[in-house]
């Protein structure tokens, strides 16, 4: 594909490969959890029962190691909201999230092992080489030699190895992905494109075929190309189609009721031919002539329309269902924006690689905000909603939203909005914020438990929403709900002077049940410089008079009964003994006052003390353990089958994965040297793409003796790593003064991002201190730019592609 005169294939970047071979063999083994998604389920029995996870059969001993990268999890890709499903490393398509399947209902995970492609070509001396794009197909169908993997949201890259194929193939699996334009990202479907180049001097004739299962137990017709209908209101009455474009030469489809009898026909003839509305298999193809020195885009359009989406008994429909009419609909309208979907990724690329960011750090953003879209749902109603994962089906889940709010308001804004409304809708006369919307079988809070860090995300999300968007409109509409919140975390201080008996988060160590703990508390004391904010904003005195008094009196009372003398314990007991815990994440709050611009909540150096102290006691090969002086500081368990957590299960030993980058942008932020502070982080994310090489399916916790997953699936806590190239150039952005400071921690020349909802782009700093600052997406606005100690009070104005030059 060209873009602007140039393959644009090529200029696509990817930071790993995974070497996938048609000789290699995988196998699904029991692995010890308290509870995740298994092979075929969205959990396994909570406490009670091990999960199957992939591994490769290494040599003739076969014995079990870590597969290539692309095997346990692959890019997610489909739409906001809308489905995905995974091309995989070795070629299969899993992992079909598009039926309406999910923790509420439709079903389990889906499978659909026939879907594949297949390539033939044929050469000057009528040799005809046929393959699978499958390193492991059903039994009957020739596998390619080799296939290289490759992940970049929204782009999976296929290249296709193979010593009797005389062309070069790749495949390009990809959705659509506009930051900024939610509902240009929400279309259910996915390009698979097919870049081919013939490096020979004689031309070649090229099929290409794609095959689609009739799941649905619809009708195959010949409508734009494969469509595929269901009537009906079940949750799989809709649609799905297949178009093509760039095989304008000749387009076939057909059908048939066995694999091998649609592989045999293609074989022979590069076609297919016949289609029987009700067949168990549809596929279409192209056959093509690829002229000598050629590079040629085939491309695949995979679209679904299911409006019926069930949340339980309740039906809450589809948001696309408001954008498109049918799967045709949705195929023919993504085929016509395929060169500006490209685009827009290139776009998103530059603004993560093109810096001088540590290449496993931008693996790892550009990855990250997959999460969104594997467990976001959006409703017909417009509601958007995200799973807390599918093993751990709470919706919407208020302390985990506030770890993973970063992209929302960078990249989504109006998304993140819709779940704080959300929050303000269910929260008690009394002030309290609930802590989900909903469960598995609701769409509405039913979740009671006391939660020390539910109003504290309310508040903070909301202050975040002024600072960043300035929506004071938004806050003055919500004001009664956070002056009621703002009043509950207050009279939550009486007993002890800090909030009493409360869960949070991390809900392992029965925090309810201790007088006050200091996780809580530092959120607390954020918390209350965030209310004074808003408070001054909205006019409100008395709760402004109100917060200053218990931020004195909470940071005087949090010292006594927390500091150690080295460190902050994690709980504190009035009439009881406590051990001097310490708990990582304990200073998590401070990470939000300082990305919010509200500076230290405690002494400075005593942070430092403590972090300091965080790593000596509690740190591992694979991050940081969670707990440490509780008496459990090395429990394990090597049995396949944990008893309760409360009982005898892991439960210190082990890493609550955010705890350790968090850490790493704290220490960024304290001024701790940035080698050291991005050492921790480096060694979360390469835990997950070089050890378990399971990038897209990361999980909330893994084990601290060696490193292999132990609770939750398609987790997005980790989130929270964007506060870390936030915390390296010291981004703040004040949207009401357009007002954009950054003081890279980076030796001069560098070239770093910075991320606004209203713009993202790349600030570089020259020797010769010349600053250069390029907008990628959106608008920004500025009468106030702050880069290190220059300050430059002019008004500027760029849009999407404009650069400007300060001396």
């Amino acid at each position: 594909m060209n873009v602007g005169g140039v393959n644009a294939w090529l200029d696509l970047k990817f930071k790993h490969i995974g070497n996938i071979r048609r000789d290699m063999e995988f196998g699904y083994f029991e692995q010890p959890c308290y509870y995740t998604e298994s092979l075929d389920r969205w959990s396994t029995e909570w406490a009670k029962e091990p999960y199957l996870y992939c591994f490769q059969l290494d040599g003739s001993a076969r014995n079990k190691i870590d597969p290539p990268i692309g095997i346990r999890s692959a890019v997610p890709l489909g739409g906001l909201g809308a489905g995905t499903l995974e091309l995989r490393g070795d070629g299969s398509i899993k992992e079909w999230n598009i039926f309406n399947n999910s923790p509420a209902g439709g079903g389990q995970k889906v499978e659909l092992n026939e879907a594949l492609f297949g390539i033939r070509v044929k050469d000057k001396d009528k040799k005809i080489t046929t393959r699978s794009v499958r390193t492991s197909p059903p039994e009957g169908i020739p596998a390619i030699e080799e296939i290289q993997y490759s992940g970049a949201f929204p782009v999976s890259r296929l290249k296709l190895k193979d010593s009797e194929m005389p062309i070069d193939v790749s495949l390009f699996g990809y959705c659509e992905y506009h930051i900024g334009d939610p509902e240009a990202s929400a279309a259910p479907a996915v390009i698979f494109s097919f870049n081919l180049n013939n490096p020979s001097d004689s031309d070649m004739d090229v099929a290409l075929m794609f095959t689609l299962p009739n799941h649905i137990q619809g009708r195959f017709s010949r409508r734009e190309g494969l469509a595929l209908t269901k009537d009906g209101d079940d949750a799989t009455s809709g649609s799905m189609a297949i178009h093509l474009k760039g095989g304008d030469d000749y387009i076939f489809a057909g059908s048939a009721n066995d694999l091998s009898q649609l592989w045999t026909e293609f074989a022979a003839n590069g076609t297919i031919s016949g289609l029987n509305q009700l067949d168990r298999l549809g596929a279409i193809g192209t056959n093509i002539t690829l002229r000598r020195g050629e590079t040629r885009t085939i491309s695949f359009i995979l679209s679904w329309y299911f409006p019926n989406r069930m949340h339980d008994i309740e039906r809450v429909g589809n948001y696309y269902s408001r954008l498109y009419s049918s799967a045709n609909d949705v195929a023919r309208k993504v085929a016509a924006r395929i060169e500006a979907t490209v685009i827009k990724i290139l776009q998103w690329q530059r603004l993560v690689f093109d810096n001088d960011l540590p290449e496993w750090l931008q693996d790892a953003m550009v990855n990250s905000t997959a999460a969104i879209y594997k467990t976001g749902m959006w409703f017909e109603d417009k509601r958007w909603r995200q799973w807390e994962s599918f093993s751990c089906p709470n919706v919407s889940p208020i302390h985990i939203d506030l770890y993973r709010s970063l992209p929302y308001i960078m990249f989504f804004p109006s998304l993140l909005k819709s779940m704080i409304r959300g929050y303000a809708e269910f929260q008690w006369e009394d002030g309290y914020i609930q802590e989900d919307l909903g469960t598995n079988k609701s769409t509405k809070p039913t979740n009671f438990r006391p939660m020390g860090d539910c109003n504290p995300a309310f508040i903070l999300l909301m202050y975040q929403q002024y600072l960043w968007l300035g929506d004071k409109d938004f806050i003055d509409e919500l004001w009664p709900n956070i002056r009621k919140a703002a009043l509950w975390q207050v009279r939550r201080c009486e007993p002890f002077g800090l909030p009493h008996h409360l869960l949070n988060t991390y809900d392992w160590w029965e925090f309810d049940h201790k007088d006050t703990v200091s996780y809580n508390a530092v959120l607390h004391l954020a918390t209350i410089k965030a209310v004074q904010k808003l408070a001054e904003i909205h006019g409100d005195k008395e709760l402004e008079t109100i917060c200053q008094e218990n931020s004195v009196s909470s940071q005087q009372q949090f010292y006594e009964k927390f500091w150690t003398g080295d460190y902050f314990r994690s709980w504190w007991m009035n009439k009881e003994n406590y051990p001097d815990a310490l708990h990582s994440d304990t200073l998590y709050g401070q990470l939000w006052s300082f990305l919010l611009g509200l500076g230290p909540v405690l002494d400075s150096e005593k942070m430092k003390s403590h972090l300091n102290w965080e790593m000596k006691k509690n740190n591992s090969e694979f991050g940081l353990k969670v707990m440490q002086g509780d008496g459990r500081d090395n429990d394990s368990y090597p049995d396949p089958m944990p008893e309760l957590i409360g009982s005898n299960g892991p439960r210190d030993n082990l890493v609550w994965e955010a705890a350790s980058l968090d850490w790493s942008a704290l220490n960024l932020y304290l001024g701790t040297d940035k080698e050291i502070c991005l050492a921790e982080a480096e060694k979360i994310v390469l835990k997950w793409r070089d050890k378990l090489r399971d990038l897209w399916d990361i999980k909330d916790l893994s084990t601290g003796w060696n490193g292999y997953p132990w609770c939750n699936s398609h987790y997005s806590r980790q989130l929270i790593l964007w506060s870390i190239p936030m915390a390296l150039i010291d981004q703040q952005y004040s949207k009401p003064d357009k007002s954009l400071s950054v003081k890279p921690k980076m030796a001069v020349p560098v070239k770093l991002p910075f991320f606004t909802p209203d713009a993202c782009g790349i600030i570089e700093i020259t020797e010769e201190v010349t600053y250069i600052i390029t907008v990628l997406s959106g608008t920004l606005d500025l009468n106030k730019l702050c880069v290190g100690d220059k300050v430059i009070d002019q008004t500027l104005s760029l849009k999407a592609g404009e650069s400007k030059m300060i001396k």
